[in-house]
């Protein structure tokens, strides 16, 4: 009887549209155009926040666009967190100079991240023959559960023929070119913390737009619904079952 082998690939047939990758959230970090960037100081982390598009969502990849005016190597850690409230007072504003306020600029990552790929050495390319060349990092396999808003942070480590606050870093987009149906951002402060220290808010007052924010691109796979993951496990559970029979 083949019944059993014919439910398995029924049940593979049901799953499978849970595999689609979502873009959740894009800033694409484009070529061909002036662009600005953060410069950073290494082994300090910059953390920027996000509202995710979709519902609850396992983050599968992500993209983060850097520049750098020669070819260098770098060690490059991505981490995601939790956004709370922050209840520290500042000297600046609550969010970027001169903007609107948005609705996580109240807000700070959280001390301990959600998720982290722990440091990846990269190979990053020089700025070209027309100076505009960017570096695209991917982070795969990240598949981790995270809510609506989040903050996410890049850090840099052993940068190869660099000084802080040198030609390098993550590029600066215009929030209001995000593009995804239901992901915002907003011109939130950005933060930083040195190894052991706490986060502190940075704002972009001069040769970015006034809505800056890193660029960053995340793609998501769906949660997974429990009656298709019984399906499939009860459908390869009973083909398992008839062919040791």
């Amino acid at each position: 009887m083949r019944f059993p082998l014919l439910f398995a690939a029924a049940a593979l047939a049901l799953a499978a549209p849970l595999v689609a990758q979502t873009l959740v959230y894009s800033l694409p970090g484009e070529t061909g155009g002036t662009f600005s960037y953060l410069t950073i100081a290494q082994e300090a982390e910059y953390a920027d926040s996000a509202h995710l598009a979709s519902t609850e969502r396992y983050l599968d990849q992500a993209t983060v666009t850097v520049y750098s005016n020669i070819a260098r190597q770098a060690t490059v850690t991505l981490s995601f967190y939790q956004a709370i409230v922050d209840d520290n007072e500042y000297d600046g504003p609550v969010g970027q100079p001169g903007v609107t306020p948005g609705a996580l600029a109240g807000y700070r990552p959280a001390d301990m991240p959600l998720w982290s790929s722990g440091p990846i050495t990269f190979q990053l390319e020089d700025d070209g023959p027309t100076n505009r060349n960017l570096n695209q990092l991917l982070f795969a396999d990240i598949h981790t559960l995270v809510p609506d808003d989040i903050f996410w942070s890049v850090k840099f480590e052993n940068i190869s023929s660099y000084s802080d606050g040198g030609a390098f870093g993550p590029k600066l987009e215009d929030a209001a070119n995000l593009a995804p149906t239901g992901a915002s951002t907003d011109p939130s402060r950005l933060y930083y913390r040195e190894i052991g220290g706490e986060w502190m808010p940075i704002w972009i007052s001069t040769g970015a737009p006034p809505t800056s924010t890193l660029s960053l691109q995340l793609t998501a796979l769906p949660v997974p619904e429990p009656s298709g993951a019984l399906l499939l496990l009860g459908g390869t559970g009973l083909a398992f079952f008839r062919r040791r029979k």
